[in-house]
């Protein structure tokens, strides 16, 4: 491997950490041109100072953020003047043979609203390329990082947690710019990666635990109520989690993993690292979906990198290893992958891009592609390659790409070599094409027969771009007991004929939603306006509209501008109506449309705010008794896009939420004498 020469002050690291790190990281070999990156971070002052060392033979530029600049800059010995370019930009000279120094330092005012980075007592997180360091370079290497923090603040880094010490423990290269913290107290946290060319760093005053975790030093980091409260039970989820990954992926890509809080609404994974939002973390849910996925991460995004010009296969294969495989343990997959179906089937036809197009963002309709339809697609290679050969490619895909950038062939050349096949048409189809299929059974018939008989029957694929490659599960109830087969299906029109033994009394096709596919009968729910960018907004109180459209907009996670006065409310087009409770009833009396389906017809005036889609229009009606309430239902409805209904009680609890029924399954059949 490389030889790694260590930074200033960092001889005076225990042996066994350094060798640790002399020997390899878990995972890839150190490569590229080293940095060693200082910083002195002082929250209460916004202030920061920071050193920068690394070869840069042909110089280079660099931006950093308003309130700071450069103090220093050497090629080796001697001093250099920077020059800034008519965009503000740093400009270096080359510096050949010789390492660049920079010393910059300055205090960041409040930042504008939206920006990414933040320093406060409350929590700083300083993200890649954010302009609070110089960035100049683009190829990957090593990094060593040291961070300095004063009394009551912890730090972390991109990487693995070397070493955490009182910061006199060592030498330091960069004076801070304010002398108002207590030195005494203060924390010199270090961290090593061996090859990226990104660097994050968040701090804050946080309570740590800790514990090791088959050779992970696994980190709570969370302010002291925090802490209390939840520390413990992030620390053991966490340690479960962790455990059950490493069982069938292998070695973690990091010698640490912190999770800490963040007062920001994140959740973000980085090497090493996760930020969680402050509020999301006492949901109880969180726990065990947020926080598997993001640990899943250090392996997919965070360790091997995401090619994202070519498209972003992290997020499905995160999604289908961290939270399908949580729902595996409990008995609950098939249920979240018929959810993931209804979710794809709410998707108007207008936004329906493929698994290829998903580059990762806020956008719902994009991320339900790069989540479920992605996740669903591993599903089906797994049910296709069998567990055994589709671990392999995993280890396989980890051990050659980690720390490194890789796109979808990459991914799809390590399935193949695992699978002993070329899996190119599979990839293409699932990964290049929009939509889904949708499955019809037809002419099935019992022929009976010595000893039993043959179950015919015809599979049908409908769609714009069918046939797609699919293994179609089977499964016939009988007088003897089930009885399943797989039939590989990559026509639109595909015939069987199942033995039986016993006489047929049902036959279903794909019963526990193990394929992506349009899931048939479909529920009416308020996925479909959250997606629909058509929806319209009905506002029933003339003195309110501007306040109901805010409503409006915190129900659908994006601004919805009401129908003009008069304007006629079609049938076929997504509608919102929102009114209070007697002008909602009214609304939908004089349109035409039905009370809620049996048994629920009350549920317009149960509660005191209530939701519910029509079954027979893609309309959701909207409703309370007063403005608190209709208030505090639109601000919590955006998270039950799988619901047909929502009923809040009086003191704002869930009384009610659910799915209308479906009236018949198309992929079952009943036979009759």
């Amino acid at each position: 491997m490389a030889m790694l020469r260590l930074p200033h002050g960092w001889a005076s690291l225990p042996w066994a950490l350094l060798a640790a790190l002399l020997v390899g990281p878990a995972w890839g070999e150190a490569s590229g041109a080293e940095r060693h990156l200082t910083l002195h971070l002082d929250p209460a002052e916004r202030s920061l100072a920071g050193e920068l060392v690394q070869p840069l033979p042909e110089g280079g530029r660099f931006t950093l953020l308003e309130g700071l600049a450069i103090s220093d800059a050497r090629c080796g010995g001697q001093a250099l003047t920077l020059d800034r370019d008519p965009e503000g930009r740093w400009l270096v000279p080359a510096c050949p043979a010789q390492t660049i120094t920079l010393r910059w330092q300055g205090r960041l005012e409040s930042p504008e609203r939206g920006a990414r980075h933040a320093i406060a007592e409350a929590g700083t997180f300083l993200p890649t390329r954010g302009g609070w360091y110089p960035h100049l370079v683009e190829g990957a290497g090593p990094l060593w990082l040291a961070v300095h923090t004063p009394a009551g603040q912890r730090a972390v880094g991109s990487g693995s947690l070397i070493a955490e010490t009182p910061a006199e423990s060592t030498e330091q290269t960069t004076e801070p710019t304010t002398e108002a913290k207590d030195r005494s107290a203060s924390r010199l946290t270090r961290f090593y990666h061996p090859r990226t060319r990104e660097v994050e760093i968040a701090a804050g005053p946080w309570a740590l635990r800790e514990r090791d975790v088959d050779g992970v030093r696994l980190r709570v980091l969370f302010p002291g109520g925090l802490d209390a409260a939840f520390g413990e039970i992030y620390l053991e989820r966490a340690a479960q989690h962790l455990s059950a990954f490493q069982a069938r992926l292998g070695r973690f890509p990091f010698e640490s993993f912190s999770i800490v809080a963040s007062p920001s609404p994140v959740g973000l994974a980085f090497p090493g690292f996760t930020l969680l939002g402050e509020r999301v973390i006492p949901l109880p849910f969180i726990p065990d979906t947020s926080l598997p996925h993001e640990i899943m991460h250090a392996w997919w995004g965070a360790g091997v990198q995401v090619d994202y010009p070519s498209g972003n296969w992290a997020e499905a294969l995160t999604t289908y290893l961290a939270d399908h495989a949580v729902a595996e343990t409990r008995d609950e997959d098939a249920d979240l992958r018929r959810g993931w179906l209804l979710d794809l089937a709410s998707l108007p036809a207008s936004r329906e891009p493929t698994l290829r197009d998903f580059r990762g963002g806020p956008d719902p309709a994009g991320r339900l592609i790069g989540y479920q339809h992605g996740a669903l697609v591993f599903h089906m290679l797994r049910q296709r390659m069998g567990d055994a050969s589709f671990d392999a490619a995993l280890g396989d895909f980890a051990k050659r790409w980690m720390h490194r950038t890789a796109d979808w062939q990459a991914l799809e050349a390590a399935f193949s070599d695992a699978a002993g096949e070329d899996l190119s048409q599979f990839f293409s189809a699932w990964r290049d094409r929009p939509g889904r299929p949708y499955l019809v059974l037809d002419e099935v018939r019992f022929a009976p027969g010595p000893g039993g008989g043959w179950l015919h029957g015809v599979l049908i694929q409908r769609g714009e771009h069918a046939p797609w490659p699919l293994d179609v599960p089977l499964v016939v109830e009988t007088e003897d007991g089930p009885v399943t087969r797989v039939q590989r299906m990559d026509s639109r029109r595909q015939p069987f004929a199942l033995p039986l033994s016993g006489k047929p009394l049902a036959l279903e096709v794909d019963p526990d939603a193990h394929l992506l596919r349009h899931p048939g009968g479909l529920p009416s729910l308020f996925r479909r306006l959250l997606l629909d960018p058509k929806t319209h907004l009905v506002t029933l109180t003339p003195s309110r509209t501007k306040a109901l459209e805010e409503l409006a907009g915190r129900a659908l996670g994006r601004p919805l501008g009401a129908l003009p006065a008069g304007a006629r409310w079609q049938d076929d087009t997504p509608h919102l109506v929102i009114g209070s409770t007697e002008e909602v009833i009214e609304w939908r009396q004089n349109q035409g449309l039905a009370a809620p389906p049996s048994p629920r017809e009350a549920l317009e005036r149960e509660g005191r705010a209530r939701f519910w889609m029509h079954p027979a229009a893609p309309t959701g009606l909207l409703s309370g008794d007063d403005s608190e309430a209709l208030a505090m239902l639109a601000s919590r409805l955006r998270h039950h896009g799988q619901r047909s209904h929502l009923v809040l009680g009086g003191d704002g609890e869930t009384r009610d939420a659910g799915i209308w029924p479906v009236a018949s399954n198309p992929l079952r059949i009943e036979f009759t004498d």
